[in-house]
């Protein structure tokens, strides 16, 4: 895709391609008007979705976390 990175309309193609789940529903139904460029669509997408990257944790959060006895390694890994 690099040899593309400037070709918008394919990079809007792709991005949609891309997206599953709920995110595929706030694509489609976002106002075609909101999403005119490249810039438009990556501006709406991080706002939309700039809470989830507030919550993460950061690397010394994920350094401190330790498995509780009580929890499977996979529910661990989750949290």
């Amino acid at each position: 895709m690099g040899a593309h990175s400037r070709d918008e309309k394919l990079l809007m193609h792709f991005f949609q391609d891309s997206l599953a789940g709920a995110t595929v529903i706030w694509y489609t139904n976002l106002e075609a008007s909101c999403t005119r460029t490249w810039k438009d669509l990556i501006t709406a997408f991080l706002r939309q979705y700039q809470y989830i990257s507030d919550m993460a944790p950061d690397r010394t959060q994920l350094q401190n976390m330790v498995k509780k006895e009580s929890e499977t390694f996979k529910e661990y890994a989750q949290r």
